[in-house]
């Protein structure tokens, strides 16, 4: 029985030995094949890629607009880049293109960095001009944006990058922030909008101090830096990496949605351009959702970039699913401003310094923590005599009627009442009774009263101290929020 197992066992060690020498050799031809093919692969060349690419005559027209609009110094670097060229057949009936250009359709076909066909895949590549390209694999082939790979010349690569080879120029997509300010001025209302909030300033940072004037001021060599709030903090529609769908109306669809709700706004020819442009951050405020959606693909229920919500079936479309290079357009035949856009509550968050001034900087100012106060906190003001108050200026404010209701802990003896300032007298109304702070109830909501305004615009409320407390000596204000609530939604 041993002497059986042990002969068994001799066999299975020798074709285990047998099959582990077959398999060394396999690897290590196969180790040596792979090692000639990327040492000495198909077009490799010592030479830079600005030489490379000069060397075929098939690509001579692309040579000559990469040295016209100077990308010869670029790809004479020291650094490693993926060029894909186009044959000169490429440029056969192309429409005429403008100096500026042909420089981004140039650099659109140019990627940092060294990318082989063994990498090809399903990519999203950055070119030096910032635009992205997307490759995709199409059955046996490769597509790059809208052109062909053409596997055959391929890796044709040198000190400094590689080269393969397309059936066609790519032209780059403009992102939505371009595509609008390229509209023709039937459009110009959306664009002015979004140029309004540009905001020009100097550089600090890269100006050069060059002196200074007779007055003794520096002079530099001014390097300027735009921001604009609205691509800034809401929807960046000029960034390459981000993703959005836009519902762009013409001119006349806004005016004519403005009309539709003019009874909360008045007359639009008439409002200063502070007011117009508050309007139309509402007009505009569903005009843009994240990521890129095609009509089909749209929900039921848009929520847009400024958190309002629109139904799909209130779009009308003209011309759908145009694709940019972060995102889709829909031109819109005609425009909904839903009232649920406007019609909301408008909440002073007293403990925050923004619009807020008071009667009197010398009294103490507080934050004070509270986990029943919204966001957790709430505002202490010192103020000692009857007239103090606190005044807020309020934004965006309707032509309609509103309920005033205010809330704060139960903490000091003082008289409060809320005051409006008239539209047309400039004088401070009182909405409701005043409310002694130390009776009332800690926390719960105090109903002032209502208030119609006359105007749409910037409104100023006041808290205001209104009875003497001489046996205490102080009359402070503790107050969290004051809500001003359209009638139409107002639940009591």
């Amino acid at each position: 029985m041993d002497r059986r197992f042990a002969n068994s066992f001799r066999k299975v060690l020798m074709i285990v030995i047998t099959l582990s020498i077959a398999y060394l050799l396999y690897t290590c031809t196969l180790n040596s094949e792979t090692e000639d093919h990327f040492n000495n692969p198909p077009g490799s060349n010592s030479d830079y890629l600005l030489s490379l690419i000069s060397e075929n005559d098939n690509y001579s027209m692309f040579y000559s607009k990469l040295i016209e609009h100077g990308y010869d110094k670029l790809l004479a670097k020291n650094q490693y880049f993926t060029v894909f060229i186009p044959v000169n057949s490429a440029f056969e009936g192309i429409p005429e293109y403008t100096a500026e250009e042909w420089k981004k359709i140039i650099g659109y076909h140019i990627v940092y960095a060294s990318l082989y066909s063994t990498d090809f895949g399903d990519l999203r590549l950055r070119t030096v001009n910032g635009k992205y390209l997307k490759m995709r694999p199409v059955d046996s082939e490769f597509r790059i944006a809208e052109s062909t790979i053409n596997m055959v010349n391929v890796d044709n690569y040198c000190q400094n990058g590689v080269i393969h080879e397309i059936d066609s120029l790519m032209i780059p997509k403009p992102n939505l922030y371009e595509y609008i300010m390229a509209l023709d001025s039937s459009y110009s209302i959306l664009k002015n909008f979004l140029t309004s909030m540009d905001r020009r300033y100097i550089d600090y940072e890269k100006s050069i101090r060059i002196g200074v004037n007779n007055n003794g001021d520096p002079v530099y060599d001014t390097v300027w830096k735009t921001d604009n709030y609205y691509l800034d903090n809401i929807a960046a529609l000029n960034d390459e990496n981000e993703a959005y769908t836009a519902f762009i109306p013409s001119n006349t669809d806004v005016n004519e949605a403005l009309n539709s709700i003019a009874g909360y706004f008045g007359d639009i020819n008439e409002m200063d351009e502070e007011t117009y442009h508050q309007l139309l951050f509402i007009a505009f405020s569903g005009s843009f959702m994240r990521e890129a959606v095609t009509q089909e693909n749209l929900p039921d229920t848009i929520i847009s970039v400024t958190g309002k919500t629109l139904a799909r079936s209130n779009l009308d479309f003209k011309n759908a699913d145009l694709e940019m290079s972060n995102g889709i357009v829909h031109l819109l035949n005609g425009m909904t401003i839903p009232k649920t856009f406007f019609l909301t509550p408008i909440t002073i968050e007293c403990d925050q310094k923004e619009n807020r001034t008071v009667s009197n900087t010398i009294y103490a100012i507080e934050q004070l923590s509270d986990s029943r106060a919204t966001q957790g906190s709430y505002l202490y003001y010192g103020c000692r005599f009857v007239g103090d108050y606190l005044e807020f200026n309020v934004h965006m404010v309707y032509k309609t009627t509103y309920w005033f209701t205010w809330t704060g802990p139960k903490q000091g003896p003082s008289h409060y009442q809320v005051f409006v300032k008239d539209d047309i007298t400039g004088e401070f109304v009182n909405v409701g009774p005043p409310v002694n702070n130390w009776t009332k109830i800690a926390w719960k909501p105090v109903a002032s009263g209502t208030y119609a305004f006359n105007e749409f615009g910037t409104k100023t409320v006041r808290f205001v101290i209104v009875d003497e407390l001489p046996v205490v000596g102080f009359n402070a204000i503790y107050v969290d929020y004051i809500k001003l609530t359209p009638d139409e939604i107002y639940v009591p």
